[in-house]
């Protein structure tokens, strides 16, 4: 963690270099490689659980974390995610920070290919790559398989120092994980967004055919996505529509699971066949019934931290943190939980456009509430309620990060017959940064 969040030499370039020196273990994987602005984590978390209900073994690699370094490197098998023990990262990053070559290595670049060896040392049947930053240069775009799917969820403007300043740049970046043989999925996005990456799609010589758009598709078989609001329903859009693609060009492999799983059904019928015909009737699916049941099952069963995580009636955390995040957190409060008087308990980085969040979420919030990030790029909380004050909001310095999750512990406890009517009339969301967001898990926990 002590490593430079930003090296010198790219990122694709130092991996490169570091895969090349292990062997190029990721080169017979099977990869579904995720970017986007907003969205990959979730969309990353509902692939892996689908697949992982279908019977095979996932690797999952997601950042950043939110308690422990080892939520960024995970292996989905026989219906539970198990994350790498501490005693692998040791060993496994040490064999990395140990080679010989003069790496530029940033905290990313070695537990990416950490996580590549690990999942090689543990036979994933697939691997669920979400990248860092971008996707042209991002270290996971150093692998020398060609993913089997690539995706792009939202794009919005976010990092705009590195990924570049206006939508077109931005998308033009993220799409630099599409390469020749992949399928394709898009998320949704703006037609700007959306027509730079079709283009960059022509430009490699991917066939229309092999673009699958989410806003385009049918998902009539998939009734559990009217249980999702917001932001998680594009993102379990774009799940479903990446899984079905890779039916599609791995279908032998989904083939031997169904044969599996029908051998089973085979034999509880002979246990209890009048169960299994009247009720339920799960041995008479057929190959794209039992895809889409348990594509409906790894939705529905999936749960990811700190994305309108609820930790109790009156307390939400999200981790929006850029300006289409916060657009959305506000579409979803305002849908959501009208008539409730929403508390924004905020903490920011200082290089995020902070002025332009707080004005997006104002409208749906009764008042601010600030913390100061234990971060040397924090921008004080203190400022933060004076700059919300001065823009015509109500604003009110909690303190620091423990201060903050001592005020949220309270909330979460008033549990009381007399707080009742307390908890009902309001709602404190926390939101602004991830880290804060992680920082306020691990000292509630």
């Amino acid at each position: 963690m002590s490593l430079r969040r930003f090296g010198k030499k790219k990122g694709i370039d130092v991996s490169s270099e570091m895969l090349d020196e292990l062997g190029r273990p990721e080169k017979n994987m099977k990869v579904i490689h995720v970017a986007g602005t907003n969205g990959k984590g979730s969309t990353c978390n509902y692939i892996a659980n689908i697949l992982m209900k279908l019977g095979f073994k996932v690797g999952l690699f997601t950042s950043p974390h939110l308690v422990d370094f080892s939520e960024r490197i995970q292996v989905g098998v026989d219906d539970t995610f198990t994350r790498i023990s501490h005693e692998d990262v040791l060993r496994l990053g040490h064999k990395i920070l140990d080679m010989e070559g003069g790496f530029e290595a940033t905290m990313f670049d070695v537990c990416f290919v950490t996580a590549i060896l690990y999942y090689k040392e543990m036979a994933c049947d697939y691997v669920i790559l979400e990248t860092g930053l971008g996707g042209t240069y991002d270290s996971t775009s150093a692998i020398s398989c060609i993913p089997k799917v690539c995706v792009i969820t939202s794009i919005g403007l976010d990092h705009t120092k590195y990924l570049g300043s206006s939508i077109e740049e931005i998308a033009s970046n993220k799409a630099g994980i599409i390469v020749d043989g992949s399928k394709v999925v898009l998320s949704h996005m703006s037609n700007v967004a959306r027509d730079v990456i079709l283009q960059d799609c022509e430009d490699k010589g991917i066939s229309k055919g092999d673009v699958v758009v989410v806003d385009e598709c049918d998902y009539s078989p998939y009734k559990v996505l009217s249980r999702l609001g917001g932001f998680q329903s594009y993102n379990a859009k774009a799940a479903i529509a990446a899984v079905r693609t890779l039916v599609e060009v791995d279908r032998d492999s989904f083939i031997i699971k169904y044969m599996e799983y029908n051998q089973r059904g085979a034999e509880h019928c002979g246990k209890d066949c009048e169960k299994c015909a009247d009720i339920d009737k799960s041995c008479e699916l057929s190959f794209d019934e039992w895809v889409n049941s348990y594509i409906n099952v790894g939705i529905i069963s999936m749960k990811f931290p700190g994305r309108m995580e609820k930790l109790s009636d009156n307390v939400i955390l999200d981790g929006a943190h850029n300006i289409e995040a916060f657009r959305m957190l506000s579409k979803t409060l305002s849908q959501e939980y009208e008539g409730r008087s929403i508390h924004i308990i905020m903490a920011v980085l200082e290089d995020k456009d902070y002025k332009e969040e707080i004005e997006i979420i104002a409208p749906v919030a009764s008042e601010f509430l600030t913390a100061t990030i234990d971060d040397s790029r924090a921008k004080s909380g203190e400022e933060l309620a004076g700059m919300i004050s001065n823009m015509g909001y109500k604003a009110i310095y909690l303190g620091t990060e423990r201060e903050a999750a001592a005020f949220i512990d309270k909330l979460i406890k008033k549990n009381d017959a007399k707080s009742f009517l307390e908890l009902y009339n309001n709602l404190y969301v926390v939101c602004g940064s991830l880290y804060f967001v992680g920082n306020i898990k691990r000292l509630l926990e």
